[in-house]
C-alpha cells in the first residue's frame, strides 16, 4: 500500500512539475543570464539562484543589465561600479556563476574592463570568461569602431564576445556584428538570440557564409527563439554552432519552465552527442569552463 501511495504521489509531481527536475543531469550551462535591475523585469539575483537551484541548472554566466543606458529602464551604471557587482555575485556563487563583462563602448573603455579580465576565484578559474555588448541598450553600431579596443581584450584573453543580436538595419543588426567579427576572425562571436524574436535567417545565413569564407567565428544562441528555429539552425549550421541560452530571467520566477519545449525537443530530435553540444559541451569549450 506505501508503495502504491509513492508511486502515486511520484505521478502527481511529474503532472504538475513537468519533468524540469531532470534537467540535472544534463549538466546544462545557460550561457546569457543577468542580474541587477530592469524596469518591468524580474532579474534579481535571488530569483535567478532559485530557477537554477530548482531547473537543476548546472551553471549561468551572467551580466549585469545595469550597464545598460534604457531610458526610465535601467540604472545606467559605469562599466566599473556595474561589472564590480558581477564580480560579487559570482565570488559568492562560484559554483553555479561566471561572469560576462557589461562592455559600453559608447562611454567607457578596454581599459577600464581589462583589469576585471585578470581576476580569479580561490580555485583559479576566472572571474570573468567573456565580454557582453548590447548595442540597442547602450545605443552604439555594433560595427563601431570603438568595439574593436574590447574586441582586441577577447583576442588578448581567448575569451569570447557575445552580442545582443537584432533585427537587420538595426544597431545589433547581424550585418553589422559580422562586419565586426571580421576584423577579428580569431575571436568567437555568439548572436544572442540569433535575432531577437527573429527573423533568424539572417543569423543563420552570415554564420553559414562566415564559416564557408572562414572569415569570422559566429555561433548562435537560443534565448527566446521557438524550438523549430532552433532545430532548423541546427540543421544548417551543425550542432557545434548553437549554444544553450536563456536571457534569465527573462520571464521572471518560473523562467525556466518556457524552455521546457525546447529542451524536450532538442532531446527529442538530436543524437545524445549532439544534444551534449548544444547543452553544455559548446559553452564548456568556447568559454574555458572545464
Amino acid at each position: 500500500m506505501r508503495v502504491t501511495l509513492i508511486l502515486i504521489l511520484l505521478i502527481i509531481a511529474t503532472c504538475c512539475y513537468g519533468s524540469e527536475a531532470g534537467w540535472s543531469q544534463y549538466g546544462i550551462i545557460d550561457i546569457h543570464a543577468h542580474i541587477g535591475t530592469f524596469r518591468g523585469y524580474d532579474l534579481g539575483l535571488e530569483t535567478l539562484l532559485e530557477n537554477l537551484r530548482r531547473y537543476g541548472v548546472h551553471m549561468a554566466l551572467i551580466s549585469n543589465i545595469d550597464g545598460a543606458n534604457a531610458a526610465l529602464l535601467t540604472k545606467n551604471l559605469t562599466e566599473t561600479v556595474s561589472n564590480r557587482a558581477t564580480e560579487q555575485a559570482v565570488r559568492q556563487y562560484p559554483e553555479l556563476l561566471r561572469g560576462l563583462i557589461w562592455a559600453k563602448p559608447e562611454s567607457g573603455s578596454p581599459s577600464e574592463v581589462e583589469p576585471f579580465l585578470s581576476h580569479k576565484l580561490e580555485n583559479g578559474s576566472p572571474v570573468f570568461v567573456g565580454i557582453k555588448f548590447h548595442p540597442e541598450f547602450n545605443h552604439f553600431s555594433a560595427d563601431d569602431p570603438r568595439v574593436d579596443g574590447y574586441l582586441k581584450l577577447c583576442e588578448k584573453y581567448g575569451i569570447p564576445a557575445v552580442f545582443h543580436c537584432g533585427h537587420p538595419g538595426t544597431n545589433s543588426g547581424v550585418e553589422k556584428i559580422y562586419a565586426a567579427a571580421r576584423r577579428h576572425p580569431s575571436v568567437s562571436v555568439i548572436l544572442y538570440h540569433m535575432g531577437f524574436f527573429g527573423p533568424y535567417e539572417p543569423a543563420i545565413t552570415a554564420a553559414k557564409k562566415a564559416r564557408a569564407n572562414r572569415d569570422a567565428l559566429l555561433y548562435l544562441e537560443t534565448a527566446q527563439a521557438d524550438p523549430d528555429s532552433v532545430i532548423h539552425a541546427i540543421r544548417e549550421l551543425g550542432s557545434s554552432y548553437l549554444l544553450f541560452g536563456t536571457d534569465a530571467t527573462y520571464y521572471g520566477r518560473d523562467h525556466y519552465a518556457k524552455y521546457q519545449k525546447l529542451i524536450d525537443r532538442l532531446k527529442r530530435d538530436l543524437a545524445p552527442e549532439d544534444f551534449a553540444k548544444v547543452v553544455r559541451g559548446n559553452a564548456e569549450a568556447l568559454f574555458h569552463l572545464k
